[in-house]
C-alpha cells in the first residue's frame, strides 16, 4: 500500500512510501505500525550476534487514522491517514514516487540504463 506519512502536528506531508503486505484489512485490525529504517547505519559489522542490531535499529512509528467524507458524485469515500510525531526519521524511509511523476522516473531510468549500455558497449569494444 502507497501511504503518504503527515507529521502529526502540523498534518504536513513527509514522505510517500510503500508499506508492502499493509491492507485495510490489517488497519481496521491494528491501528499503529513500528516501521524499521533500513540504510547503512544499522548494518551489522564485526559485531557479536546478539548485539548485531540491539543499538543500530531505528524505527518510525506511524499511527493511521480513517477519515471518511461524502461528496454527490462518488458517495461515500474512505481512506486513510498515517501520522507520525518522528518526522525527521521518516524523512530516512525509502521514498515512493506519486503517480504523476512516475512516467519522468521511469523515462529516467529508461535513459541511464541506455546511456550505461553505451558506455560499457564502448569499453568491451576495443
Amino acid at each position: 500500500m502507497r501511504v503518504v506519512i503527515h507529521d502529526e502536528e502540523s498534518l504536513e506531508p513527509i514522505t510517500v512510501v510503500t508499506l508492502p503486505g499493509l491492507t485495510e484489512k490489517n488497519l481496521e485490525m491494528k491501528r499503529h505500525w513500528r516501521v524499521s529504517i533500513h540504510d547503512g547505519a544499522n548494518q551489522p559489522r564485526e559485531m557479536p550476534a546478539e548485539r548485531a542490531y540491539s543499538d543500530r535499529m531505528r524505527f518510525v512509528d506511524l499511527t493511521f487514522e480513517k477519515v471518511t467524507r461524502v461528496t454527490i458524485t462518488h458517495g461515500e469515500q474512505v481512506t486513510w491517514r498515517c501520522l507520525t510525531r518522528a518526522a525527521d526519521l521518516a524523512m530516512l524511509l525509502t521514498p515512493d514516487w506519486l503517480p504523476g511523476q512516475r512516467p519522468a522516473i521511469d523515462m529516467l531510468q529508461r535513459e541511464n540504463e541506455r546511456l550505461a549500455s553505451l558506455m560499457i558497449g564502448s569499453l568491451t569494444s576495443r
